[in-house]
Formats: structure tokens, C-alpha cells, sequence
């Protein structure tokens, strides 16, 4: 009775060990393998009898067996001891699943002489752990920075804690040029491309299904019979891409790949990178946003500043100053300080207080203005202003902005040209009345000249004939005078003796 109690429940064990889900392992002194159970084999992928005598070490990383053996060598040396630690296994098929261990010293005990080894798997745990690492790496990288280099950058380093990740890239997609532009690449071997159409790459057919995909070396070879996608760079048999989607569109790809490991990804990978890729998307986009925000100001501020016209933002509640260009210190003899304590009341002479508080009005309504102004300037120097504004938004407030020209000696040059036109016009009309009056004055001239002929002179009547025939060339001289004031005739200059002239 005794024996079949024995062999009863060493039955009972051996069930009780193959169906748990924890791997348990007995370890002789020397470090190997005296006993697994057939979780080994569900979990790793390992038969009892390919782990039986083999150093318990050799399922770890070679980064963690050294530091997993001398916590072995000090539960060895104390009888009873016990250690707990958090490791990484490797399965069969060489990925890495994560396990906290139990180990316990039972070498003295008779019945078990060895070290007792309970692996529980935390693989799932670890990985969702990882993904909250990587999402508050994402997020805190974000808020650190504002350059989407350094955001990726950081991004690269957040993921290579979780998985492979040493050959990495981004593509992002410009709809203009509908091209791919590569901002971050990491490669073993191949080069930054430069950017290129949407061509049969993996990445492009990752984008165009908008889909996220694990291809490895079988799988390529079949997307690329049915002519999806094609080779270009070095080969690796295990490639995966998830595209980069915010709410409004795909704007890109993310790729990871390995060049000598096939099985460095699987499904859990894919599903990880697939849920951090919508975050990663969106705080590619938002930096972008800020850096064509900044962009726009930059390019803002370099207009407002460089030119060459008075340029100023004022508040329309409190009409005072925001911000002055360089023109408008130099036009109104303010500096930026003395500006910021005025408001636009203080640049206007003294007038109509009910005209003035009817263009308030329109400012605090109409998006655009336009209209013409007194102002004056530090000194106190008056100068007509034309004035065009537009109703903007600054942070939360309604302002406006106003480019204002200086119109004084362009009234004065338009003053000049109306009267020059005036002279032009009484010129034209001179000339007009001179021309009619010298063909009247012919008549009279060759009359005079026909009479003097035919009489003689001594006759009294001759001498009143040559009377106006002297007048008639005084005036011919007069005509020659509003001909060359009407620009009609031209002058015939002569030398002449100043000295007798006077």
C-alpha cells in the first residue's frame, strides 16, 4: 500500500508540474539543468530532453548570464538561501520573452538535492510596461523640444529599449511633390536616400494600404510575384513598417528592420508599434505645425521689421502700441519703450474728438480701413498720413495693423504738377492767340509795306504809315515772346555785350 501511495502521488506531481503555467526547473550545483517541466516547451519551445545537462545560463542573453551566474554562486554557498531577480529567456525560435525568477537552495535536503527555479512569465506585463515607457518617452520628448530632428532622434532611443530597432527610419510623405522625404535614418549599410517617388518599396505599399505589415523573407517573395513590391537596398529577412496616421490623413511610414535574425519581430511587435505609431504621428504633425507656425513668424517679423513704410500693431480697446517697425522710430521719432506707452490718440494733433471716436468704431468693427490723417511726431511736427489697417487676432485680442505712409511731399509735388499743368494750359492757350495775332499782323505789315512804296516820303501820310508799321514790329517781337513762353517757337539764342546792354 505504502509503494502505490509513493508512485500515486509522484503521478500526481508529474501532472500537477506539466499542466502549470510557471516553467520549473531543478539545477544541480555545477549550474546545469536536472529537471525541466513541459512549460519549457509550451513557452520556449524547448524539450525537456534538449535543456536536460546543459548550464541553466544558456537560455539568457550573454548580456545577462554573467550577472545570473554569480547571483547563483551566492544562493549556492548558504544553505536555504533564496534570490528573486528579473530576466529575459530566449525561445527556441530566438526571441526574447521576460520572466521574474524564484531560486531556492535546497542542495542539503536529501530528497531534492538542487536549486529549486520557478520562472514566471511577465512577457505581456513587460511589453505593456514598455509601451507606457515609449508613449511617455514620445510625450516628454515632445514638450522637451520643438525640432523634429531632436523629436525623432529621442523617439529612436525610446524604442531601441523595447525592441531592435538599430536599423530604423521615417518616412514622411509631401503631397505637393508627392514625394517621401526621409528626416531620421539609421542603417547598418544603406546610405539616407535621397527623397523619391512613391515607387514598389515595402514603405510605399505599406503607405498606400495604410496598413501595418511584418514582412518577412516568404512573405516578400510573395508580395513581390504579385507585383506589389520590389528590392531596392540590401535585403533583410525580417522588415516591419506601420504607417503614421493622424485623424486627417497618413502622413508617412515608420520602418524597423533586421538583417540577420528572420524571427526578430512577431505579432506582438507589430500590434506594439502599430498602437505607438498613431501617437509618434501625432507629435510628428504637431512639431511641424509649430515649426511652420514659427516659420510664418519669422517671415512675419522680418517683413514688419525691414520695411521701409511705418508699421505698428496697436490694441483696439486700449488703442495703445503693441509693436513698432524700425520705420515708424525713424518717421515719428519714438523709440520701441516711449511707443508701448502711447496709444494711437497720442500721434494725432488736436481736431474733431467726434470724427476721431467715429473711426475708433469702424476699427473695432470692420476688418479693413483705409483713410487719411493728420499725425504728428515727437517734436510736434504735423504731416499728412495715408492710413490702411486690418483687423487681426493676438493672443485672444482684437487687434490691428497699420501701415501708414508719409503723403506731405507727394501733396507738395501734386500741388506743383497741377500748377504746372495750369501753366502749361494758359502756354497752349498763348500760343494759340500769338499764332492768330502774328497772321493779322501780316496783313498789316504787308499793307504798310505797300503803301510806303507807292507814296513819297515827304508825303504826311507816309510818315503816319511807317508810325504803324514800327508798331506793327513791336508787336511781332510781342507775338515771338508768347510763342517762346508756350514752348511753340524755338529761341534763337545771340551773342550779346552784357556791358552795353546795361
Amino acid at each position: 500500500m505504502p509503494e502505490r501511495v509513493t508512485e500515486s502521488s509522484e503521478t500526481q506531481a508529474k501532472a500537477l508540474l506539466s499542466v502549470t503555467r510557471e516553467l520549473l526547473a531543478m539545477v544541480s550545483a555545477d549550474g546545469e539543468f536536472l529537471f525541466v517541466n513541459d512549460s519549457f516547451g509550451r513557452v520556449l519551445g524547448y524539450a525537456p530532453e534538449e535543456l536536460l545537462g546543459k548550464p541553466f545560463t544558456c537560455l539568457q542573453p550573454a548580456t545577462e548570464a554573467a550577472a545570473l551566474g554569480e547571483r547563483f554562486a551566492a544562493i549556492i554557498s548558504q544553505e536555504g538561501a533564496s534570490a528573486s531577480c528579473h530576466c529575459s529567456l530566449r525561445t527556441k525560435s530566438g526571441q526574447l520573452r521576460w520572466f521574474d525568477i524564484q531560486a531556492v537552495n535546497r542542495l542539503r535536503d536529501p530528497d531534492v538535492q538542487g536549486v529549486l527555479f520557478s520562472y514566471q512569465d511577465v512577457t505581456e506585463f513587460h511589453r505593456l510596461e514598455a509601451q507606457r515607457m515609449v508613449l511617455s518617452d514620445v510625450v516628454h520628448a515632445l514638450n522637451q523640444t520643438s525640432n523634429l530632428d531632436e523629436l525623432l532622434s529621442q523617439i529612436h532611443g525610446a524604442l531601441k529599449k523595447v525592441m531592435y530597432a538599430e536599423n530604423f527610419f521615417v518616412a514622411l510623405f509631401d503631397p505637393q511633390t508627392e514625394m517621401f522625404h526621409f528626416p531620421f535614418f539609421a542603417d547598418q549599410f544603406d546610405p539616407p536616400p535621397a527623397p523619391q517617388k512613391v515607387a514598389r518599396t515595402c514603405m510605399a505599399y505599406v503607405f498606400r494600404t495604410a496598413e501595418s505589415c511584418l514582412i518577412p523573407q516568404s512573405e516578400f517573395d510573395r508580395l513581390a510575384a504579385e507585383g506589389e513590391v520590389e528590392l531596392v537596398g540590401s535585403a533583410s529577412p525580417a522588415w516591419l513598417g506601420v504607417p503614421l496616421k493622424t485623424p486627417n490623413a497618413t502622413i508617412g511610414v515608420l520602418v524597423v528592420q533586421h538583417y540577420q535574425n528572420e524571427n526578430a519581430y512577431d505579432q506582438r511587435d507589430l500590434e506594439f508599434l502599430d498602437s505607438a505609431g498613431g501617437h509618434i504621428a501625432l507629435a510628428i504633425e504637431r512639431v511641424r505645425a509649430e515649426e511652420s507656425v514659427r516659420k510664418s513668424e519669422s517671415m512675419f517679423r522680418l517683413l514688419f521689421s525691414h520695411t521701409p513704410l511705418p508699421m505698428w500693431v496697436f490694441d483696439t480697446e486700449t488703442l495703445r502700441f503693441m509693436q513698432v517697425n524700425e520705420a515708424a522710430t525713424k518717421q515719428y521719432g519714438y523709440s520701441e519703450e516711449e511707443f508701448r506707452q502711447l496709444s494711437v490718440r497720442d500721434i494725432r494733433p488736436d481736431g474733431n474728438e467726434t470724427s476721431f471716436s467715429e473711426h475708433v468704431a469702424e476699427w473695432r468693427q470692420d476688418g479693413r480701413h483705409q483713410g487719411h490723417w493728420r499725425h504728428q511726431d515727437k517734436s510736434g511736427k504735423s504731416f499728412e498720413v495715408d492710413v490702411i489697417s486690418h483687423k487681426l487676432e493676438y493672443a485672444g485680442r482684437g487687434v490691428r495693423l497699420v501701415v501708414a505712409q508719409d503723403v506731405s511731399e507727394r501733396q507738395i509735388l501734386e500741388g506743383q504738377l497741377r500748377q504746372a499743368q495750369k501753366m502749361e494750359a494758359i502756354g497752349r492757350l498763348a500760343g494759340g492767340v500769338a499764332h492768330d495775332f502774328n497772321n493779322l499782323l501780316m496783313v498789316i505789315k504787308g499793307h504798310t509795306e505797300l503803301l510806303l512804296n507807292v507814296l513819297p516820303p515827304t508825303d504826311s501820310v507816309a510818315r503816319k504809315i511807317e508810325q504803324i508799321d514800327r508798331s506793327a514790329d513791336r508787336a511781332t517781337a510781342l507775338t515771338r515772346q508768347l510763342l517762346a513762353f508756350s514752348r511753340m517757337q524755338v529761341l534763337q539764342p545771340r551773342a550779346m555785350n552784357l556791358n552795353s546792354v546795361v
